[in-house]
This record gives C-alpha cells, sequence and structure tokens, in this order.
C-alpha cells in the first residue's frame, strides 16, 4: 500500500516520463483543489491523490470537482497509480 505523497510522486514521474505538463499544488489561494493538474495535448486532469483505505473526500473537495466538471474538465480522486494510468489513456 502507497501513502498519498507516494503516489503523487509515482503520478509526476510517470507525466514527466511521457511528455505531460504538470503542475503539483501545495497551497493555493482557495482551498479543496486537486493535487496534480496535468495537460497534454488539449486535454486537462485534475488529480486528487487519497488514501485506499481512510482516505475521506472532504465537502469542499466534492464541490470543487462538481465545479470543474461542469466546465467540461476530467477531475478524479485516485487513489492508486495503476488507476490513474487507465484514466489518462
Amino acid at each position: 500500500m502507497y501513502s498519498e505523497s507516494q503516489v503523487q510522486r509515482k503520478i509526476i514521474a510517470y507525466a514527466k516520463a511521457n511528455g505531460w505538463l504538470y503542475i503539483k499544488t501545495i497551497k493555493l489561494s482557495e482551498s479543496g483543489h486537486a493535487d496534480v493538474i496535468l495537460f497534454k495535448n488539449g486535454k486537462t486532469f485534475f488529480i486528487e491523490v487519497k488514501k485506499s483505505t481512510g482516505g475521506v473526500n472532504s465537502e469542499l473537495q466534492l464541490y470543487r470537482q462538481k465545479q470543474f466538471r461542469a466546465e467540461g474538465f476530467v477531475w478524479e480522486f485516485i487513489n492508486d497509480f495503476e488507476d490513474f494510468k487507465k484514466l489518462i489513456k
């Protein structure tokens, strides 16, 4: 089992190796935003990494997901690196 930060590092390493631009958010002016934002070929993915056991999506994160999806973006909660790879293919 991997920690959230380990999964984030794997996502970023994969993104770099496969030509994606990325932003790893640390602290933004507003709370509830995704941990990693990926860009490639006109596609944008907002990824919030959660622990596979005990990871809880906050109400604010669920609200942000709804906001971004309403604008046509992909905004997903991910707790497994393999699920991430399936998502971006």
